[in-house]
């Protein structure tokens, strides 16, 4: 839910100053934010439809939690390759383009008539969306002047998980009011006017072009890292957590409390606003403390909400726990980000593939995830979910960590 540079800390490549129609910084962030939304919520418009979906098809539960389980394996791969592309191509077309092939595909999406084409066209839009999030974060970390650098990277960060409320939002409203078909359909005018607002952005020259089986090396060098990989075993558990706790979460609050109506599940992702809002300004904690501290502080906190939603007995109780796990999963994104960042150097395109590819594929991985553990109980998926997070916070204080930007080695 769903993605690069340190907001704070981060060398960032030296270049000619961007270029272009759009050169204010509030409206190059807003823009990014506007198209990371678009592209990653996408992921989220089926969380709260799989059971319509399944009945609608005749398919099982288990079948139809594919049409978010395939888009997020598409999207992973996308991430890897649109990531890795992005530091040969210009940054601005590689999302453009992805935002204007998405609209092609939810046409289709929203007319197929059968499962398997519906299914197929979800893959095909997983994989372009992921030319949006991890391209982002790079472009906006080259785009945006020293001085806004630290706030503009983490509000593009912060709207992954923004997008994962808007998705189900949008889509619990729009197929309540005119049906799913809309719910692909009218996100369609937004995605081409986002592309072309992309296209409007500043340049920020490239460096001297390399083959592309070089930019793919490149990539194969940075997984030699030892603190890349251990942000990057943080990376797969941010989306399979957020999409697992709120696909369980919709089956449970009906199961317990009868609420199926798509007001009342969208008021229930209310509480998960305050932590978003938290994670977006998580730079300050990120700068003090350093992103080796944080994340995994922030790991802890996700987790402590997770076990409070599992021994949850009230409604109420179950909303806290909700809204403790986003806030921590909510800054853990850009202590994440800086993780990463500080560990790529240079390489920051082909590192943020290899952290969106993760992040996808955690995406991918949860849906199917949850339905397997469904006949557990909510409060089995809850704390199988904690528990990752738990491995996740022991691998990066454990773990080697990336030396600060002014050092030297790439390893501390």
């Amino acid at each position: 839910m769903p993605p690069s540079p340190s907001p704070s800390t981060t060398p960032v490549r030296t270049t000619n100053p961007p270029t272009g129609p759009t050169t204010r910084a509030p409206v190059l962030v807003a823009t990014l934010v506007a198209a990371v939304i678009l592209a990653v919520g996408q992921l989220y418009l089926t969380v709260p439809l799989l059971t319509g979906v399944a009945d609608r098809y005749g398919v099982t539960l288990s079948a139809a939690s594919w049409v978010g389980g395939g888009f997020g394996f598409a999207f992973a791969l996308g991430n890897l390759v649109f990531g890795t592309i992005s530091d040969r191509y210009d940054r601005r077309r590689v999302m453009a383009f992805g935002l204007a092939a998405g609209a092609v595909v939810g046409v289709v999406a929203g007319a197929s008539t059968a499962f398997g084409p519906l299914l197929a066209a979800r893959v095909v839009q997983g994989f372009l969306a992921a030319a949006i999030p991890s391209v982002s974060l790079a472009y906006a970390a080259e785009a945006l002047p020293p001085a806004r650098r630290a706030v503009g990277v983490t509000a593009v960060s912060g709207s992954f998980l923004l997008a994962g409320l808007i998705g189900q939002a949008y889509a619990l409203g729009v197929d309540q009011a005119v049906g799913w078909r809309w719910v692909f359909w009218l996100v369609v005018p937004a995605l081409l006017a986002v592309a072309l607002a992309v296209t409007r952005l500043p340049e920020v020259p490239r460096p001297t072009p390399t083959t592309p089986a070089t930019t793919f090396t490149r990539f194969g060098e940075l997984l030699r890292r030892p603190p890349l990989l251990v942000a990057y075993a943080g990376a797969i558990t941010l989306l399979l957590t957020f999409v697992g706790m709120y696909t369980a979460l919709t089956t449970t609050v009906g199961q317990r409390y009868g609420i199926h109506d798509a007001a009342d599940l969208l008021l229930l992702r209310l509480p998960g606003l305050p932590g978003i809002a938290l994670g977006l300004f998580a730079g300050p904690l990120i700068t003090r403390f350093g992103p080796h501290r944080v994340a995994p502080a922030a790991f802890l906190v996700a987790a402590a909400g997770l076990a409070l939603e599992a021994a949850s007995t009230t409604l109420p109780v179950l909303l806290v726990g909700s809204a403790v796990f986003v806030a921590g999963l909510a800054v853990t994104i850009p202590a994440l980000v800086a993780l990463v960042g500080r560990a790529a150097g240079e390489a920051r395109g082909a590192a943020l593939a290899g952290y969106g590819f993760l992040v996808g594929l955690g995406g991918g991985i949860s849906p199917v995830l949850v339905t397997a553990l469904a006949p557990a109980g909510f409060a089995a998926v809850c704390l199988t979910l904690a528990a990752l997070l738990l491995l996740a916070a022991a691998v990066l204080v454990l773990g080697p960590r990336p030396a600060p930007p002014s050092a030297p080695n790439p390893a501390a």
